[in-house]
């Protein structure tokens, strides 16, 4: 391992110092660099500008610059991209990714879709999540700010899943460099990008180059790569200040910006700006919406009444704690006899309501006690959320061909949760420990009596805490770059042109935890009554601290990245120059996520973890051939050399046929990889998903006296647990692109693309169902016979059922591991349309910009090492990634801006199409029916029977005026229309609807004003 990074190092720096040396005798021109909407800005003498150099600029191409020398070549490699038809702002240069090579006159072959500046204030996207959020290629497995609030692993980050092939497979990138991981990972197993903490005021645009991107920048790139590009250079002062807040007048949202620049860089020879920004998001709860979504009351809806204590027909349905507590005579055991009643009748049931008297358990005699609750009363919609960022950037004219570029950005996201209060019944998640065999004793250590007890008996206690737990998660990021980039002049060829950058990036996080009990803490308080659960309003913080005390986690990561290129035209073809570049890379990346439960001994904290480091030597290429006019192609390749003893070679093919002016024919072929993360080789972590034990046996074991099934027997969260495995292998991947670009006029541009993508040795948790095991596990038990898992497969019970002690219990952790599956395949159709064009007749000085964009997943699917194929493309499947979010095969997005003299005003249309409720990872291949829908037959028993979730549509408002020639006035209307989120029964990522395709139909109305000065 050491001989063949040795030399590969040898052969890379060997290759950089020849190239080196010949740029010392060549001498050539400079071309410029520009950024479209900075010159737009320049051109109408903008009070607050980003400069652009007219004629001589360096040049940045696999970071996502690039130079042009005429607005016809910028408009003809934008037509070719698909990104920018129209140059609507009149620009002079384009931004290019996924490129080593910056020649205008070259078109690539790779869908790109591009998000502007302008894009991002005409569809009120306010944070670069939201505008990846909404990106129609963002499929399955992505991770949003809602799931903080609703069990995800990585909670307090957010990160988009291109072709829904997960968050690992989608490389994001700051100016062409890498980013450090977020310190947890996703489902935890997962390495990712979080895009919450990243600055958009100071983004000039977004790249999202659809296609593999392996070949340039390595592993990850996989489903495609994200490009945040940063405004290169602004001179004069930018403020903005807005606020906002839904139709009920909660989910308020404050924002504020402020830059300063100076210097121009044709005249001084250096620009610096300084900018800060914040934003905060407040909690939404679901108490705080309209039913049914705040309530488990779902009979308005065709459902049932799933509320905690619902007395019917002298039965106390759904029998659960609540923070007043009540007692019943131990049996010595785990359980208790007897009826239930109030600790403390005096107070009663407080704010919940009045006392319900009914069976709840065998041999009650229909005397037990509880208080009813709503079982919604704590669920949360959204997380707080705030960001605070803060970035220096400078850049100076170092020679006549040479910049010098700097930046460093410091920042922190806040991310605040709560949750239900913890239970004083409960247990490790490993099952280890627990208090359910914890009695109230009579006396106290001392021999004096427990005012706790109130029976004369040992108490078996059933209630939970009064304040809800909670979840922070303080993320702050500090990265700082340096790019040396210019040209050296060439007697031959064409321009060198050349690259030298360094990267450095840390990500801290501390995740603190409060309101989980410590078990061993709590046993003690039952014991010896220090904590008072007869009034638990009289407990001291003290007392309460000392049961249930903070826990604080800290986890960090690192990436730090070293790069050279450069690039040169070594004759001329009859379609342009053929152009050669060649780089290399060395990095290091690592993170460190300790568990925040090793013992265990803290209720309700998963003791997941992954740490792990490694170097990456990379080098690589690329070849334009314009072999004539109509007819031109790109190769690339890329070898990846990592410490831990992988390494592939990553290659890359792409064309472009022109048989006319108004039409480009394009295709690509890419092969890539992702190599396994941190977790998958080294970590372990409990996931959950929703099961419900279908056994008839098993379940009229557990009956309540009306004859329904008790809480024990509803559905309940079966845990996952998956352990690392060093026998990996990295995933391979297969990319093919093809389509067309199309532009009638010079205003009109379509484009159509198909994608394929295979990966091979797919990474995932052991497929065998995890419900599957669970039934096997369960016909055994009522069967009498032993149970023979498959291999390294096993079963870890639950304790038994306190309200039929002795009954069967049910699985609780299904023990697995990462596995090489065989394969996974998505393909589909891509459409892009943009136009822009003054409307005709009396309406002419109303010009109008259009940009449309659709994605159709036809397949998504799942090969496991068996043969057995699951099919997920128009489910929720698959169910076990990130939220259960599914695959919709539609999802599509279109604005139109009307601008008419100082006022412009842009309706953004969003469709997210339906889905069945079933998901073959869960019940197996081939389990496609209605019959094995997730709905109520799983994941809400209470809700009405559902196979299909209906489609979304969703329609927001912007609209801007121009008051001065320094203030701009701006109103943004979300859900315009009030559109109301389709019921989907089956995630479990949030209750009722689905957080990632609709959100804004259980918000509803929200509105966002804000006010934009220029000096």
């Amino acid at each position: 391992m050491t001989r063949r990074r040795s030399c590969f190092s040898r052969i890379l720096c060997s290759a950089t110092i020849l190239a080196a040396t010949a740029f010392t005798y060549e001498s050539a021109h400079a071309q410029s660099t520009n950024s479209d909407t900075h010159a737009h800005a320049k051109r109408h003498k903008s009070p607050t500008k980003t400069k652009v150099s007219p004629k001589a600029a360096t040049t940045s191409t696999a970071s996502g610059v690039t130079s042009a020398q005429t607005k016809a070549s910028a408009v003809s490699q934008a037509r070719s991209d698909a990104a920018a038809p129209a140059a609507p702002s009149g620009s002079e240069s384009i931004i290019v990714t996924g490129s080593l090579i910056s020649d205008p006159n070259l078109h690539s072959a790779s869908p790109m879709t591009q998000i502007s500046v302008k894009d991002m204030k005409n569809r009120g996207l306010k944070t670069v999540t939201d505008a990846l959020q909404l990106l129609t290629t963002n499929g399955a497995g992505n991770l949003t700010n809602s799931f903080s609030a609703n069990g995800a692993f990585a909670a307090g980050a957010s990160a988009p899943s291109l072709r829904g092939l997960s968050t690992d497979s989608t490389l994001t990138l700051m100016d062409g460099q890498r980013l450090s991981y977020y310190p947890l990972s996703d489902d935890g197993e997962r390495n990712f990008v979080d895009t919450n903490w990243m600055p958009q005021s100071i983004m000039q645009r977004i790249d999202v180059l659809n296609d593999g991107g392996s070949a340039t920048y390595g592993a990850d790139a996989v489903a495609g790569v994200i490009n945040m590009v940063t405004r290169d250079e602004i001179q004069g002062v930018e403020a903005n200040a807005e606020g906002g807040l839904s139709q009920r007048g909660d989910s308020g949202h404050q924002r504020l910006y402020a830059t300063f620049g100076h210097g121009d860089l044709d005249r001084d020879g250096y620009n610096f700006y300084i900018n800060s920004e914040y934003q905060q998001d407040d909690a939404l709860y679901n108490r705080q919406l309209q039913s049914p979504y705040n309530t488990g009351d779902l009979t308005s809806i065709g459902g049932t009444n799933g509320n905690t204590n619902v007395l019917q027909n002298g039965v106390i349905q759904q029998f659960g704690a609540t923070p007043y507590a009540l007692v019943r005579p131990s049996n010595g055991g785990t359980s208790g006899v007897g009826a239930w009643q109030l600790l403390n009748s005096g107070l009663g049931c407080g704010n919940l309501g009045g006392v319900v008297t009914g069976s709840a358990t065998t041999g009650d005699h229909g005397q037990s006690q509880a208080c009813p609750m709503n079982s919604e009363r704590y669920a949360m919609i959204s997380p707080s959320l705030r960001r605070i960022n803060a970035t220096l950037h400078f850049t100076a004219k170092v020679t006549q061909h040479s910049e010098l570029t700097a930046m460093f950005t410091y920042s922190q996201a806040l991310s605040q949760s709560t949750g239900a209060p913890s239970a004083f019944r409960t247990q490790t998640v490993d099952r280890t420990l627990s208090t359910l065999g914890t009695a109230v004793p009579v006396l106290l250590p001392n021999g004096q009596q427990n005012p706790n007890n109130i029976l004369g008996v040992p108490e078996e206690i059933l209630g939970t805490f009064p304040n809800p737990t909670s979840t922070s998660q303080f993320s702050q990021n500090y990265r700082g770059s340096v790019r040396y980039q210019g040209w050296e002049p060439s007697n031959w060829g064409s321009d060198w042109k050349y690259n030298v950058n360094f990267v450095g990036m840390n990500t801290g996080l501390q995740e603190t935890y409060t309101g989980t009990p410590n078990i061993p803490a709590l046993q003690q308080a039952i014991l010896d009554g220090s904590y008072n659960f007869v009034d638990q309003s009289l407990n001291s913080q003290a007392e309460i601290n000392k049961v249930m005390p903070n826990v604080v986690l800290n986890a960090r990561s690192q990436e730090y990245s070293g790069e050279m290129s450069a690039s040169k035209g070594l004759t001329h073809l009859p379609g342009g120059d053929l152009t050669v570049a060649i780089g290399g890379n060395i990095r290091y990346e690592a993170l460190h996520d300790p568990s925040v439960n090793p013992d265990p001994q803290q209720t309700g904290l998963n003791p997941f973890h992954a740490s792990g480091s490694r170097w990456v030597e990379s080098g690589f290429f690329e070849v334009a051939l314009p072999f004539v006019k109509m007819f031109d192609m790109d190769v690339s390749g890329r070898y990846d050399n990592y410490s831990t003893g992988e390494h592939h070679f990553s290659p890359k093919v792409g064309a472009n046929f022109h048989p006319f002016k108004e039409l480009t024919v394009r295709g690509t072929f890419s092969r890539g990889f992702r190599i396994p993360s941190f977790a998958e080789t080294g970590g372990s972590n409990i996931g959950y998903t929703t099961y419900a034990i279908q056994n008839q046996n098993w379940i009229n074991q557990h009956l309540n006296s009306d004859g329904t099934p008790d809480s024990y027997a509803r559905s309940y969260s079966l845990g996952q647990n998956t352990s690392g495995n060093t026998g990996l292998k990295p995933e391979i991947s297969t990319n093919y692109t093809g389509g067309f670009v199309f532009h009638p006029t010079d205003w009109v541009s379509l484009s159509v693309d198909y994608y394929y993508i295979k990966k091979t040795n797919y990474i995932a948790p052991n497929p065998i169902s995890p419900a599957q095991v669970a039934n096997d596990w369960v016909d055994a038990e009522m069967a009498g016979t032993q149970y023979n898992p498959p291999a390294g497969v096993n079963v870890i019970p639950e304790v038994e059922d306190t309200q039929h002690p002795g009954a069967p219990a049910r699985p609780a952790i299904i023990n697995l591991g990462y596995v090489n599956t065989r394969s996974l395949m998505t393909d589909g159709v891509d459409l892009e349309l943009t136009a822009q064009h003054r409307l005709p007749g009396a309406l002419h000085d109303i010009l109008w910009y259009s940009k449309g964009e659709l994605t159709y997943v036809r397949n998504y699917n799942l090969t496991l090492p068996n043969g057995q194929v699951q099919h997920f493309a128009g489910t929720i499947g698959p169910y076990s990634a990130v939220s259960a979010s599914g695959t919709p095969r539609w999802r599509a997005n279109w604005s139109n801006t009307f601008t008419w003299k100082n006022l412009s005003v842009t309706p953004t249309v969003y469709y997210t199409s339906g889905y069945k409720t079933v998901a073959e990872d869960y019940y197996g291949a081939g389990a496609s029916s209605c019959a094995y829908s997730l709905g109520a037959q799983n994941n809400n028993p209470y809700a009405p029977s559902q196979c299909h979730v209906k489609n979304f549509w969703d329609v927001d408002l912007t609209v801007s005026y121009q008051a001065t020639k320094r203030l701009n006035l701006y109103a943004n209307v979300y859900n315009l229309l009030g559109f109301r989120a389709p019921y989907d029964f089956a995630t479990y990522g949030s209750y009722l609807y689905n957080s990632s395709w609709a959100s804004k139909g259980v918000v509803l109305r929200s509105f966002q004003f804000g006010a934009t000065l220029t000096l």
